[in-house]
């Protein structure tokens, strides 16, 4: 798609083919730790809407849940739960947050990967997807 798209917006020049190249392997870099880094969200909502009272203090239950679900370690005397206002707002559902990601993976690879521009495809996107702004019931 970018190779389609890019222009300098001066000269109308495009980027050199090796250089979209490195940009795309650049997105690559840290998908592993960013996985990581969402599923141990994903379980740090869980613990802390989930059986109460927990095992230990807050920040003690998040080293645990950091050190099961993530290779990076735990800072002592940090409290990153403080800041990660998701925990409030989602409500024990931040997993949800990876499932979309993963529909819409898969959404991608079913219909746009081998081309993006595709208007049959654009179309059923809008018609079972879109159009129904949130509102149909799920399959499941």
């Amino acid at each position: 798609v970018l190779a389609r798209v890019n222009r300098h917006y001066k000269t109308g020049a495009k980027l050199p083919e090796q250089t979209i190249q490195k940009l795309c392997a650049t997105k690559k870099i840290f998908a592993a730790t960013e996985l990581q880094a969402q599923l141990f969200y994903s379980a740090a909502d869980q613990l802390y809407h989930s059986n109460l009272p927990l095992p230990g203090d807050i920040t003690s239950s998040l080293e645990e849940v950091q050190t099961k679900f993530h290779t990076l370690p735990y800072v002592p005397g940090t409290a990153y739960h403080l800041r990660f206002s998701h925990l409030v707002g989602y409500g024990a559902r931040y997993y949800s947050y990876l499932m979309a990601r993963s529909v819409a993976s898969a959404i991608w690879q079913y219909s746009f990967q081998e081309n993006p521009y595709c208007g049959e495809a654009g179309g059923r996107y809008r018609r079972e997807c879109l159009e129904h702004g949130g509102g149909k019931a799920s399959h499941l």
